[in-house]
Formats: C-alpha cells, sequence, structure tokens
C-alpha cells in the first residue's frame, strides 16, 4: 500500500529535530490555558511541520498539539507532537521527542519518533516491521521478571499508587519515548496518565509493529474514538506484550 513516503517523515522529522536543538538547553517555559508547558521551540517545529506535510499532502487533516487543526473531516489526518517531553527539553535533559503520526479516522496507521539529542529514529510504515535506526524491533514478550527488569512510568505514579514492581522504574518525561524503548525490549512495560491523541498517534504503531499492545489500566481497549476529538484519555494506558500485560 503506497500512501505516505516514510523516508520523506523521516527526512521532516530530523530537521524538526535540528530546529529544536536551536533552543535546547536556553530556552524558557510558559503555561498555556489547560496548564501544559510549551516554548518556543514547540511552536516553531509544529509550524514547520505543518507547512511541509500540508505541502507534501494537501487531501490530509492536521492536528498539532500546539494548534493546528485542519480539515478534520478528512479520512487521512497527520497527529504532530512537536516536542513530547516539553519539561525535560526546557531542563535540558535529553529524552524527549518529535512525534508525526497518520491517522485513518480513529485508528493510528503509522509513525515516526525522533529523539534527536541521543539520535534515535523510530518508524513504523504502513506495512513491515517497527524499526529503531533502521533495525526491526521486538517488545519483551515473556519474563522472567528480575530486579534489573524495567518499567516506564507516568510521572506522576508516586503520587497515584503505591507501586512494589520488583525490577526498576523509570520515568523519563515523554510519553513517546515510553512507548517506543519498550518497543524496542529496553523495557518490559509502561504506565502513562493523561494522554492525549498526539501522545499515541505515532507511537501506538510502532509498538503494535514491535508486537506490543495498549490498553487502559482497567484492561478494556483505548477509547481512540474520543481520543481522536482532542479529549484526554480518561484513565491511565499500559503498554507493553500482550502476555505481560
Amino acid at each position: 500500500m503506497t500512501l505516505i513516503d516514510m523516508q520523506h517523515l523521516t527526512d521532516l522529522a530530523r530537521e524538526a529535530g535540528r530546529i529544536a536543538l536551536r533552543w535546547f538547553r536556553h530556552t524558557t517555559v510558559t503555561m498555556k490555558g489547560d496548564a501544559t508547558p510549551v516554548t518556543e521551540a514547540d511552536k516553531a517545529v509544529e509550524r514547520f511541520l505543518t507547512a511541509e506535510l500540508r505541502r507534501a499532502y494537501p487531501e490530509f487533516g492536521i492536528l498539532g498539539e500546539e494548534g493546528a487543526d485542519m480539515d478534520e473531516d478528512a479520512r487521512f489526518r497527520w497527529v504532530v507532537d512537536p516536542i513530547d517531553g516539553t519539561n525535560a527539553f526546557a531542563a535540558g535533559l535529553p529524552v524527549w521527542g518529535v512525534s508525526i503520526g497518520l491517522m485513518e479516522g480513529i485508528k493510528p496507521l503509522a509513525g515516526v519518533v525522533y529523539i534527536p539529542a541521543v539520535g534515535d529514529m523510530f518508524m513504523a510504515g504502513l506495512e513491515g516491521p517497527a524499526t529503531l535506526n533502521g533495525q526491526p524491533i521486538r517488545v519483551i514478550e515473556n519474563g522472567p521478571i528480575t530486579p534489573q527488569s524495567i518499567i516506564m512510568s507516568a510521572t506522576d505514579a508516586h503520587l497515584r499508587w503505591d507501586i512494589r514492581f520488583p525490577g526498576k522504574v523509570r520515568a523519563f518525561g515523554s510519553c513517546v519515548a515510553h512507548f517506543c524503548y519498550v518497543a524496542a525490549g529496553s523495557a518490559l512495560a509502561g504506565l502513562n496518565t493523561h494522554t492525549a491523541i498526539w501522545d499515541i498517534a505515532a507511537a501506538l504503531p510502532i509498538l503494535e509493529r514491535a508486537g506490543g499492545r495498549a490498553e487502559l489500566f482497567s484492561g478494556d481497549p483505548l477509547p481512540l474514538a474520543q481520543a481522536a476529538r482532542g479529549e484526554k484519555i480518561p484513565e491511565p494506558i499500559l503498554f507493553g506484550s500482550p502476555r505481560l500485560l
């Protein structure tokens, strides 16, 4: 199925990363009306990606975390998170990502996630495996769970739960990075809260092509129709291999 040029998307993600790196470690954060952070880098990257995607795919809609909202009724829609992990970015920490996802209706189809500070490019096209820097990746499909095992955690997990996982719990502050490193087998599983569609539109296809699954903490399927309308997913989500979830 030929619909999009994945090489073009990875090129856009790399250029978006270069734009963001111009502000890295010398930027300031302001708070939006929904009490989430934003920087000039977020806005500049979204402007760049919106313009380039609109030029290359004029028939597609575009939704961006920083306000882009074009042709919401289009069959195919790009969902862009210019910098996922804005607090980490502003603090000078290296784990934050540029996320470009393609959706058909409410279904995430393909995605690119680029972690510029460490040079990791995750990708899942319309077919074939998920990859990290061109090499196929796979989730950890079964145990054992040891003291060295890692799960990726929501940043507010210590406020919400009594965590007794016997291994290590890590919160990098970037949902897309958590998804992708679970997809690559660096961590067993992950848990995220306050999840929006731009957090998962690119990351979910990468996880699924790597053999993983995401579901609500209750075990129910993700409410993608609700998320596609711009609403936050009301429950925490858990992601990893189906066997381990």
